[in-house]
């Protein structure tokens, strides 16, 4: 077996260690139920006032409530807010403790007498951004499928002030000429966003031995930010990784966090590669 054929065997076994992960199932629920409390407070209640309006025919020239008007992916509200906020939590409670604890366990010397540490260390990176990616989008997704099998799929009109959307919203003008291609994107926005995010628990099981503290970084810096972000009247992470609140004034600000991110983790992957010890 070559050094790729043991990467790609190392890469499924990393991912299967993390999705076959309790953790993973309780952090997938603990999102449902958010999508779920949304559905039965939001879209429920929209679906019985479409079908009034429909009955009483009295429903000309307005816009009609349905899909792209109330999806949790596309409407501000605190559950959404809820979602976002704890999001770096439950990203991090399936696998971001795995790097610290296959040091701790001496499951490292038994992987590195077989493969190039580098190759180990960028399935753990992978598989960690993978999960992180697919905890939060997964929910997303169920929501916009639900919530399809409520409310009819009405094109969203740019006349009608009923939307999260304007011409200072970067994704305006696509919501409103092809609204399934912005859902398209919020999934996107949440896996790729998150997973980098969840990347943040990699960088510090380098730096602190404790597997609760390294759960917690992600969380803890993303909420850090938020607050720093607040205070200077800057949105943050948790504003524009839902993409329908991404502002072009913003957008200059979630490219220089995001390329910053990537090139701590980057860093972190190359300097731990290098390494002669195991962490």
């Amino acid at each position: 077996m070559n050094q790729e054929e043991k990467m790609n065997k190392l890469i499924k076994i990393e991912l299967e260690r993390a999705f076959k992960n309790k953790m993973l199932i309780i952090s997938v629920v603990i999102g449902l139920v958010i999508v779920g409390f949304n559905i039965w407070n939001e879209i429920i209640p929209a679906r019985k006032t479409l079908d009034k309006l429909l009955e009483m025919g009295k429903y000309s020239g307005i816009q009609l409530p349905g899909l792209y008007m109330k999806w949790m992916g596309v409407r501000p509200g605190s559950y959404v807010f809820l979602y976002y906020f704890i999001m770096p939590l439950l990203t991090a409670l399936p696998y971001s403790i795995s790097i610290l604890m296959d040091v701790k366990k001496h499951y490292v010397n038994n992987i590195f007498t077989r493969i190039d540490k580098k190759k180990y260390y960028k399935a753990k990176l992978f598989a960690q951004f993978i999960v992180g990616g697919f905890v939060a989008s997964f929910p997303l997704v169920i929501s916009f499928v639900v919530t399809a099998m409520i409310l009819p799929a009405f094109k969203p009109e740019s006349v009608s002030s009923q939307f999260n959307f304007s011409k200072l919203s970067v994704f305006g003008d696509l919501f409103f000429k092809a609204p399934f291609a912005m859902a398209v994107i919020v999934f996107l926005f949440a896996f790729v966003g998150f997973g980098l995010i969840n990347c943040i628990a990699y960088i510090f099981a380098d730096l602190v031995n404790n597997r609760f503290m390294v759960a917690l970084t992600p969380f803890m810096m993303y909420f850090f930010y938020y607050i720093v972000c607040s205070s200077i009247g800057r949105d943050g992470p948790m504003e524009y990784l839902t993409a329908s609140k991404l502002r072009y004034s913003e957008l200059k600000f979630m490219i220089i966090d995001m390329v910053m991110l990537i090139v701590l983790i980057t860093v972190s992957y190359f300097v731990r590669s290098r390494r002669k010890d195991a962490i």
